[in-house]
């Protein structure tokens, strides 16, 4: 009688546990949300960029918004998780140069 007791009893904590990263991962970044997200990072306002790219897409089994802009000659481009709404990657270019230099901010910086 103990074992099935506490088989029941495991049960239902794994079918919680199950529940919870179900109901976590419901949580769905909008389209305004995601974007506010790269622009307090970048410490812009919506009406100083030209958005190029907000978009939802896949990227290694992960959905993710794309969201890119340019500002004062620079390209902007930034991955953000949809359903947490942390920045995986940030990127950023020079429009007006031959050359591109790349600065991938999420090798210098945690975004946690």
């Amino acid at each position: 009688m103990k074992k099935l007791i506490a088989c029941i009893a495991a049960i239902m904590m794994m079918a919680g546990v199950f529940a919870a990263v179900a109901s976590a991962e419901e949580v769905k970044l909008t389209r305004e949300e995601a974007v506010q997200v790269v622009l307090d990072y970048a410490g812009l306002k919506e009406e100083q960029v030209v958005f190029t790219k907000v978009r939802t897409d896949w990227d290694d089994g992960r959905q993710i918004w794309e969201i890119d802009f340019v500002f004062d000659g620079v390209e902007y481009e930034f991955d953000v998780d949809f359903y947490t709404g942390r920045i995986l990657e940030a990127d950023m270019d020079r429009a007006d140069r031959d050359y591109d230099r790349d600065y991938d901010w999420d090798d210098w910086f945690d975004f946690d």
